[in-house]
């Protein structure tokens, strides 16, 4: 069992919000491929935001947000909007991707930043739970990833129906599901059919932190996606480089 850590009064102090400052996690901005979802393969330039609102068992970036891990309360860093331009500027892309945590709790500072960006896409991985401002849906791709029961987390906490249906609405927008096994399609299903969320933007990604846990529960599920005309997204950047960090 992982050991808990207690942090230090520095510790609490270090990790609350600066103004106009962004909150980044220890893997800061990285230059990569897009492994999951509409823009598979494509280079990006990954941005990596602290906390989360949900709290998935799953998760495998649990550094961002899991407050018994050392990880969390001392690899954190301020950025001013400036530092985030010039880390994320040096790599050789104009695709920048901001994933947490969850990144729209800070979606009025990514508003900020991406001002200095014109030239960029921009796309922004987000669990679904929080609306997005008009200033983000003119100029982002939303990838939407709502929790399914899978996740541990409580049904209140994790499908904000209105706020799924207003991601719905947006032009460039996907629906990112984890799912384990068959059942968890039946849970797709309901959601979809509630929300009235576009079937073309459905996307079916097998949960897993190795290439054999995302093989195994893919076969899981590929009939019923099939069936229903769904997309499978697979997990690139797992079978390349496993669960190493920052790639």
């Amino acid at each position: 069992m992982t050991e808990t850590y207690t942090p230090t009064d520095q510790d609490r102090q270090s990790v609350k919000m600066q103004p106009d400052m962004l909150k980044i996690s220890g893997d800061g901005a990285f230059f990569t491929v897009q492994g999951e979802g509409e823009s598979i393969g494509k280079p990006a330039v990954f941005l990596r935001l602290n906390f989360c609102n949900l709290q998935c068992g799953w998760c495998d970036t649990k550094y961002t947000w899991d407050v018994t891990s050392k990880e969390f309360w001392t690899e954190g860093q301020d950025w001013s909007y400036e530092k985030a331009v010039l880390e994320i500027s040096q790599y050789p892309a104009k695709r920048l991707v901001i994933t947490g945590g969850e990144p729209m709790l800070q979606q009025d500072r990514i508003g900020k930043l991406i001002e200095l960006l014109p030239e960029w896409e921009i796309e922004i991985e987000t669990n679904g739970t929080i609306a997005p401002s008009e200033e983000l849906t003119n100029r982002c791709q939303f990838n939407v990833s709502p929790k399914l029961e899978n996740s541990d987390n409580s049904i209140e906490k994790r499908l904000k129906p209105d706020i799924l249906k207003k991601f719905n609405d947006q032009a460039r927008s996907t629906f990112k599901f984890v799912v384990q096994d068959k059942a968890d399609l039946d849970e797709v299903d309901r959601i979809v059919e509630a929300c009235g969320l576009d079937q073309a933007k459905i996307l079916i990604m097998p949960e897993g932190i190795s290439e054999e846990d995302i093989r195994q529960h893919a076969l899981q599920v590929i009939e019923g996606v099939k069936t229903r005309g769904w997309r499978l997204t697979p997990r690139l950047q797992v079978m390349l480089w496993g669960d190493e960090r920052g790639v």
